[in-house]
């Protein structure tokens, strides 16, 4: 799995900020600011703009997650079981696994060390239990947004639930050290938020500003396109965040900065909402703009691939541009409530991935929501890993796996 989200996953009410963003009286922007590069620029050093340490973490991480990828799919075909979680080491792969491993996870993990080292972990609970565990609590915090526990994680080593608060007293008044005998562990931590780029042409690139059209007046609101994918019938999209629109809204490129009006990208066609998730219907091309917000150039995409903890991942949104250096966490969330999205709903998202920026700085900004979360291949090109929905205190990010939208939907990524 890596963070193999589904049926059998980790919990956590977040009520996180989502990473739309108003635009209020817009202006033309000038034109150096808008256009950005070229759709076919390229860096005279690939990912120049990651540090050099972070780079290399992410290029000894390679090998790691291509036998991490290996149990991964072995499990989606023949079921997860005992299965607790797949952490990335610096050097090893660790699977923790309650009880005896099936045949085909374990013929796989034999395969999965011909390419690197892998560690079987004997875990306490697996998901499934901790899942279950959680359940009664899920239901009482899915009542009321204000409920004293903001996030519930399920520990991928198996060892508990992990309960966030901003308010310990209350938060240990409402649930006791075990919630249905499951040990848990409580963590500080307040209520998070939802979170050429501006002047993208057909074929839409994931990383570019996008509007929604569906909110009239003076308030505009600004995300970022995630990923060109496409169905199994070979309709095209662009994959971006349930909470930055609806099915039936329309979407124009950029911050509408060259003509006033903004090219036309098409209609929102598709959503989950508990998984923050929006298809629009869309020419779509399978690269991302990488570099700073305005899009100095454009990177292929070669595939997409699971999370796993402890795997370092970049995100680059409108607002932020490429931001690397950021690692996913061991503890992931199940459900959460977030703050009101672009029509001022509180929603009530699952499912989601839980990383960090290293250095503290933050890991994404407003108008980020739906950008693309990757990995590197190479010197060249990135993996879709996902895409970003909210931070909490800026330097924590949480975004939903591609693996789930390849679940709900049926999509695969497009190859640039």
């Amino acid at each position: 799995m890596g963070f193999r989200h589904g049926s059998a996953r980790f919990v956590g009410v977040l009520g996180v900020a989502v990473l739309s963003v108003s635009l209020a009286g817009m202006v033309p922007a000038a034109a150096d600011q808008a256009s950005g590069g070229d759709k076919d620029a390229v860096e005279a050093v690939p990912f120049s703009h990651i540090p050099a340490d972070i780079r290399q973490k992410m290029q000894d991480q390679v090998p790691l997650k291509a036998a991490a990828s290996k149990i991964s799919w072995a499990m989606e075909k023949n079921g997860h079981g005992g299965f607790a979680g797949i952490v990335l080491q610096p050097h090893s792969v660790e699977l923790w696994w309650k009880g005896t491993l099936p045949a085909a996870v374990s013929k796989a993990v034999v395969q999965a060390r011909g390419t690197a080292s892998v560690e079987v972990r004997p875990a306490r609970y697996s998901q499934t239990e901790l899942k279950a565990a959680a359940a009664k609590l899920i239901a009482e915090m899915k009542k009321d947004p204000k409920y004293p526990i903001s996030q519930v994680a399920g520990s991928l080593r198996g060892e508990g639930l992990v309960l966030t608060t901003k308010d310990k007293p209350k938060a240990l008044a409402a649930q006791a050290k075990t919630v249905s005998g499951v040990p848990v562990r409580y963590v500080e931590g307040d209520v998070p938020g939802v979170a050429g780029r501006n002047d993208d042409s057909p074929r839409y690139y994931g990383g570019g500003a996008i509007l929604n059209d569906d909110i009239k007046g003076d308030i505009k609101y600004r995300c970022t396109a995630g990923w060109g994918v496409t169905d199994g019938s070979g309709r095209s999209y662009l994959l971006t965040a349930g909470h930055c629109g609806r099915v039936g809204g329309g979407w124009h490129n950029g911050a509408w900065t060259t003509d006033g009006t903004g090219l036309w990208i098409g209609w929102a066609s598709r959503e989950n909402t508990e998984h923050d998730l929006l298809l629009i219907d869309a020419d779509s091309g399978g690269r991302i703009w990488d570099g700073s917000w305005r899009g100095d150039f454009a990177k292929g995409v070669i595939g997409w691939d699971w999370a796993y903890a402890n795997e370092w991942v970049c995100q680059s949104g409108s607002s932020s541009g490429a931001v690397c250096g950021i690692q996913n966490t061991d503890n992931f969330t199940y459900v959460g409530w977030f703050k009101p999205d672009a029509y001022g709903r509180t929603e009530w998202y699952t499912d989601l991935v839980v990383a960090r920026r290293a250095d503290g700085g933050p890991a994404a900004h407003l108008g980020d929501s739906g950008g693309p979360v990757f990995s590197l291949s190479g010197n060249l090109d990135v993996v879709a890993k996902g895409t970003v929905t909210g931070i909490d205190d800026g330097s924590t990010m949480y975004y939903q796996d591609f693996g789930t939208a390849w679940r709900d939907f049926g999509i695969t990524v497009k190859l640039g």
